[in-house]
């Protein structure tokens, strides 16, 4: 989710490399995953999403595991095509 959500967002590019489609500066979905330690990836199937045509997507990303933190990164593009990386960590707490 876009951290200010205060002004209208253009709906994502459903054709985004690697990603699913945002709806006003929102996204979900859910499904299954596996986990690749040899490349260190994680693709996601997806069985729901916000986004329709997003349902039955495979999104494959990196990750990396240090103690106790994952990182999950994911080359895609931009609404206007420019090339992005997007970061997502997960901390565990003790």
């Amino acid at each position: 989710m876009r951290r200010d959500r205060s002004v209208d967002v253009p709906e994502g590019p459903s054709g985004a490399k690697n990603n699913s489609r945002a709806q006003g500066g929102y996204d979900a979905y859910f499904g299954t995953y596996t986990i690749d330690d040899e490349t260190g990836s994680v693709t996601q199937r997806l069985l729901g999403a916000l986004s329709r045509e997003n349902v039955g997507a495979v999104l494959t990303r990196v990750m990396d595991v240090q103690g106790d933190t994952l990182v999950i990164r994911l080359d895609t593009t931009a609404a206007d095509g420019t090339a992005v990386t997007r970061t997502l960590t997960w901390q565990r707490v003790g």
